[in-house]
């Protein structure tokens, strides 16, 4: 605590020196800290302070020139890191999220900055004189154990290192513990606590040996083998801690592979890649140049232009699928660093990063920083620092990569804008897009969005002048837009009698394919092998304990597991609740679409790649890039193979149904359909060969499947802008979704009821605000906690926002807890 002024003469103490702080905990607003006199901190600097009874981490935000009377504040107890680790640019635009998303402070900083401060508190010890004089003593004793004691060898040892850390002095006497015990105790070693840099552990690549294989000089260990069989599977590796984890051996393993000629080991220095041959890139190579289409060439200098005038500016590219928009990013990229500023270019899935990864390897080398929450801590931790030390000039990543510290940022790239993964389901709930714009504008740089099917909101913001709007309305090279047509499952049905979920259509097509030997796409957004089991004697269905939903069957871990908590079961043999036998298992997931494919057509290679195929990094890429090469002919999956990817042979795509994301009670159902169908379409005649593109439907006359058929973009936002005006659904409106939630119902209803009671007070103008609500939740019970939900609409987002900073501050002075009630501005799912 700060102390008062002493009486009398006594000399006065300099004025405190105060700071806010963002602490990371679930504070609403910054804390104001004393800085103590032998310690300078800047904003953007990573404190340690005290809270309450502990000690917490925290950012300093700026400084503060005084107090209210009366008003004590504690010091802040060190400096986690030597200098700021956020730019004056970045402090800026976490407290612009912390005010928009009214998120707390302090977890705004958490999320921006990597999880490990630059420097680490340890005890250093030397020789003290009395240990020297023992030292002497042991050396000169004419007992030959005496001088090789374990007390010698530590005294020895210390003495000839001169400052040894002592987690580390422990860990190089583990056998004799008790011999550095007892020097601490003798006081024969002094300690001392410092701050210590934290070093940087390296990271191996590794593949096989290229050129003549020698033979090993020794018969291989079984944890060697697995090693070389991993290798052999699944390519050259970036990271040697992974290969490890995967083929259950030791670094030792590893290096003695090496050192037999077998393995080839590297130094992963910054962002590397594996290409399909196995072979590690890390610098850059010269690229053969595509020659540009004119609208390429009219779009990149219209945005090189803006790019020049090193200020802000905003555009939409809105450019068909093929249409060439990564060759304009690229370009555009190379311009920037040219001019000797900073680049990002974030991409909405972890799953996407590989491709775009080589792409941008070849092109910038080791100028790349790659930043995604798939990477280790380490990992992550290391690209960042490449980043704020100006190593990395380009930033490639996923939504988190919007916060990379790089200094003289002049474009920013966002890449498929209109993808939901941008927006995060936890707290801080931003959106990876809308900070972008406001960092790009915070930097004064060209910010570029890019999709196929632009998201509602950049589009209303492009007609009414806010963004520049470009247009790509061709594939390259003159390759046609993939044909689509749709398959009325009702009539299949009717003809059939029979509930199959492959038509005799996509049968037929799919056979056409292989004839051709032509590669083929099949996309069903559902994972697991059934839906659910149901009991066909009592109708229940085995439900997740956590969450109102039921449990996905997954043949492969033979469990049902609930995809929104990770909780799984054993799969019943039994109706747990009738105990009857009749058990059905409902519904055709990729799993089993996979092993359907694979029995329909005997001699076909048929693969799966889903969001559980890609836990499994070096499994993913390996399918990616054998789908690539042509060694499998049909690829079953989730949307994640709908987004990006460049396959030139596939020419057909299958979309089994599209009817589960229709009927989802959400206004963006429509929408996310619609992209859904106009984004797999484009992965079909990417190459020489034209494409098709069958999707089967129980809906064929909806507005959102005929216009993806028709791959008509400005039907489709006509249509549904309108919807959303006449609904008063974003962009028009600004919108919020208030949940309140708990652990037992009882207690939700009650947060619910105080919540509701405050915006009924809030309802003087229905025109300038509209509530709805309070109801369950679509998903009334998620990861064990009880929902009950309220939407809040106004035409003025300035009186929304007012609304529900009034109701934090109601809810606090209530005693409602935080974590009681969750508030999403700019939901992207209501569900």
């Amino acid at each position: 605590m700060a102390r008062g002024k002493k009486s009398g003469s006594a000399a006065k103490r300099p004025p405190l020196r105060l700071v806010n702080v963002a602490v990371a905990a679930a504070i609403r607003s910054a804390l104001t800290y004393s800085v103590p006199e032998a310690l300078e901190v800047r904003p953007g600097q990573r404190v340690q302070v005290p809270l309450g009874m502990r000690r917490a981490a925290g950012v300093v935000v700026e400084p503060v020139a005084s107090l209210a009377p009366g008003i004590k504040v504690r010091e802040i107890l060190r400096a986690l890191d030597p200098e700021p680790a956020l730019t004056p640019e970045l402090v800026t635009l976490g407290l612009w999220i912390s005010e928009y998303y009214l998120a707390p402070v302090g977890e705004v900083f958490r999320a921006m900055l990597p999880l490990r401060a630059e420097t680490r508190r340890a005890q250093i010890v030397r020789i003290s004189e009395a240990g020297k004089r023992r030292l002497a003593d042991l050396d000169s004793s004419l007992l030959d154990e005496s001088r090789q004691s374990a007390e010698a060898k530590l005294l020895r040892f210390v003495a000839s290192e001169g400052e040894v850390a002592l987690d580390h002095l422990r860990r190089q006497f583990a056998v004799t513990p008790q011999a550095v015990e007892r020097a601490l105790a003798a006081r024969w070693l002094d300690a001392t606590e410092v701050e210590l840099a934290r070093g940087e552990r390296k990271v191996l690549s590794v593949r096989l040996a290229s050129g003549p294989v020698p033979e090993p000089p020794h018969k291989l260990s079984p944890a060697a083998r697995r090693i070389l069989e991993a290798l052999e599977e699944q390519g050259a590796s970036r990271d040697h801690r992974a290969l490890l984890k995967s083929a259950r051996a030791s670094l030792g393993e590893l290096k003695k592979l090496g050192a037999a000629g077998l393995l080839e080991l590297g130094e992963a220095r910054g962002a590397t890649v594996a290409s399909p041959t196995g072979e590690i890139t890390s610098a850059p190579r010269t690229p053969e140049l595509h020659l540009l289409t004119p609208a390429q060439e009219a779009a990149l200098a219209d945005l090189s232009a803006r790019l020049e005038k090193g200020e802000f500016a905003a555009a939409l590219l809105h450019g068909v699928t093929a249409s060439g928009k990564t060759e304009i990013y690229l370009r555009l990229i190379a311009r920037c660093l040219e001019r000797g500023r900073a680049a990002m270019m974030l991409v909405p899935e972890i799953a996407l990063t590989p491709s775009v990864e080589a792409q941008f390897l070849e092109r910038f080398g080791g100028r790349v920083a790659v930043l995604h929450s798939g990477l280790s801590e380490a990992e992550r931790h290391r690209e960042w620092r490449r980043a704020r030390r100006g190593e990395a000039r380009v930033i490639l990543g996923t939504r988190s990569a919007v916060f990379a510290p790089v200094t003289d940022l002049g474009l920013v790239i966002v890449d498929e804008e209109h993808d939901a993964s941008y927006k995060q389901q936890e707290t801080p709930r931003y959106h990876g897009r809308d900070v972008a714009v406001v960092r790009a504008r915070l930097e004064k740089a060209l910010i570029v969005l890019g999709s196929a099917t632009p998201s509602l909101e950049s589009s209303l913001n492009a007609r009414e002048g806010k963004y520049h709007l470009l247009k790509l309305e061709e594939r390259v090279a003159g390759r046609q837009l993939a044909s689509v047509e749709i398959v009325d499952m009702r009539e299949e049905f009717r003809e059939t009698l029979s509930n199959v979920p492959i038509s005799r259509r996509l049968q037929g097509e799919i056979q056409a394919q292989l004839d051709a030997r032509a590669q083929t796409i099949i996309l069903l957004n559902r994972r697991g092998y059934a839906w659910f089991i149901l009991c066909r004697s009592c109708g229940q269905s085995p439900r997740c304990v956590n969450c109102s939903i039921s449990l996905t069957y997954h043949r492969r871990e033979h469990r049902q597991i609930c995809h929104y908590c990770g909780y799984s079961a054993p799969v019943p043999t039994r109706c747990p609740s009738c105990g009857s036998e009749h058990l059905h298992f409902v519904g055709e997931g990729t799993e089993k679409m996979e092993d359907k494919f694979a029995e329909l057509f005997p001699g076909a290679r048929v693969a799966r790649l889903d969001r559980d195929v890609a836990r499994r990094p070096e499994q993913f890429a390996k399918i990616l890039g054998e789908f690539r090469q042509g060694k499998i002919d049909i690829l079953v999956g989730t949307q994640m193979i709908a987004k990006g990817h460049d396959f030139p042979g596939v020419t057909l795509v299958g979309v089994v149904s599209v009817d589960v994301g229709l009927s989802l009670p959400d206004f963006r159902s429509a929408e996310r359909t619609f992209q859904l169908l106009t984004q797999a379409a484009g992965r079909s005649g990417r190459g020489d060969a034209p494409g098709r593109v069958l999707v089967q439907t129980f809906y064929p006359e909806h507005y959102a499947v005929r216009m993806a058929a028709e791959q008509n973009y400005d039907a489709f936002y006509s249509k549904e802008i309108r919807f959303r005006r006449v609904m008063h659904y974003p962009p028009v409106t600004a919108l919020a979704n208030v949940v309140a939630h708990d652990v037992t119902l009882e207690r939700a209803a009650r947060v619910a009821q105080a919540v509701g009671k405050f915006l009924e007070s809030q309802d003087g103008d229905s025109r300038a605000l509209k509530i709805l609500g309070p109801s369950p939740a679509p998903l009334a019970k998620i990861k064990g906690r009880h929902r009950i939900q309220f939407l809040l609409k106004s035409a003025s987002r300035a009186r929304l926002n007012q609304v529900l900073r009034r109701l934090m501050d109601y809810c606090d002075q209530q005693g409602i807890p935080p974590r009681s009630v969750m508030i999403d501005v700019d939901p992207v799912s209501i569900m």
